[in-house]
This record gives structure tokens, sequence and C-alpha cells, in this order.
């Protein structure tokens, strides 16, 4: 689950940094973004009221 959360927190970071020009690259790692937090959830139901935002 580490690896996951780590991975959606590097997303992020690199969303809030602007650091995509690319709006296919955007689209595809916003995707990506969201099939991690729905296996997050698949793990832990409890997953998604447990963010810091």
């Amino acid at each position: 689950m580490s690896k996951y959360l780590r991975r959606t927190d590097d997303l992020s970071r690199q969303f809030e940094k602007e650091e995509f020009k690319d709006k296919k690259e955007i689209e595809k790692l916003s995707g990506y973004n969201n099939a991690i937090v729905s296996v997050l959830k698949c793990i832990n139901p409890f997953y998604e009221y447990h963010l810091d935002d």
C-alpha cells in the first residue's frame, strides 16, 4: 500500500508544480492516478476518508 501512496504523492507534487505540459500526458497520468486510488480503495475501503487534504 505504501508503494501506491508514494506514487500518488509523487503525481500530486508534479501536478502542483505544473511539470506536465502535454495535455495527453496530463490526461494519461490523471487516469493513472485515478486507477491507483481505485486500487487503494479495494485494499482499504476507508482510504478515501483518510486523505490529509
